[in-house]
């Protein structure tokens, strides 16, 4: 299942789905800039994540961050689920659970058929009730992950959850950057630039691109807006700049984004 399921507090599903149709070494096509969960239903396999090699045993699970090269090596015995999610609410949840780019595998979640909260709604619709269930089980799904391996670092989950908390409130600023953030928590950069890495994946700098890019996405769902408005608004500058920047996370420019919103009569 491939299909993106979007709900409306930014908690995307990409694709999801079990290796029992899969033989060999697997590698889900997946987009970059998603969160990729793997877990270990039966037997054992193994992962290769940049370079490095990890075990997983039945029950455990592997997380692939965002922007990390992967493949799984199967063996005969092994039935894994995946479940591929990207969004900010995504990344908040994420950032709370003992995962992180330089420890991606955690050990047995402990519960009996937990493969069946992978198995997420294959809906087609895009009607409200369809994404809020589809965004209603992912929130279950994550929830056993928050509940069973939390984050033991409070010093990283406190200025990372601070520093996603400041973003979200200055973001569309144009002049607003990394040294802000900074500043606003009074370390030095260079070590909020570690924690921030090491736990969400990417740096200050590409999550506040991020979330301008996922703001003009909403914000081209309105017509009457002009494309350099909406990369005003969104905290872009430039015009030319904001069409790049989308173009190479969506795979389109802002105006092909929106028209595939809004297609001409006719269309389908």
């Amino acid at each position: 299942m491939t299909n993106q399921q979007k709900n409306e507090i930014d908690f995307i599903c990409h694709s999801h789905g079990n290796s029992k149709i899969l033989c060999g070494d697997t590698r889900i096509t997946a987009r970059e800039d998603s969160y990729k969960l793997f877990y270990l239903a039966q037997g054992s396999c193994e992962i290769d994540i940049d370079g490095t090699c990890y075990e997983i045993e039945e029950g455990g699970t592997a997380v692939v961050f965002p922007f990390c090269k992967y493949q799984i090596h199967q063996k005969e015995n092994a039935v894994f689920y995946w479940v591929e999610v990207s969004g900010f609410t995504a990344s908040a949840i994420l950032q709370r659970i003992a995962f992180s780019k330089s420890k991606p595998v955690v050990g047995d979640i402990g519960i009996p058929g937990f493969e069946r909260f992978f198995e997420l709604p294959d809906i087609n619709d895009r009607a409200p009730y369809a994404l809020y269930r589809m965004g209603g089980s992912l929130f279950v799904l994550i929830s056993y992950y928050l509940e069973h391996f939390p984050s033991k670092s409070a010093e990283t989950e406190s200025y990372v959850a601070e520093a996603c908390a400041y973003i979200e409130e200055r973001f569309t600023e144009p002049a607003f950057g990394v040294k802000d953030v900074a500043e606003r928590l009074k370390i030095d950069r260079s070590y909020l630039y570690r924690l921030f890495k090491d736990k969400m994946g990417i740096s200050i700098i590409d999550y506040i691109v991020r979330r301008r890019v996922a703001k003009s996405e909403t914000l081209l769902g309105n017509s009457r807006l002009s494309i350099k408005d909406v990369a005003y608004s969104s905290g872009f500058s430039d015009q030319m700049y904001f069409s790049r920047v989308f173009k190479k996370l969506n795979g389109r420019t802002p105006t092909a984004f929106r028209k595939m919103i809004f297609p001409p009569h006719g269309d389908i």
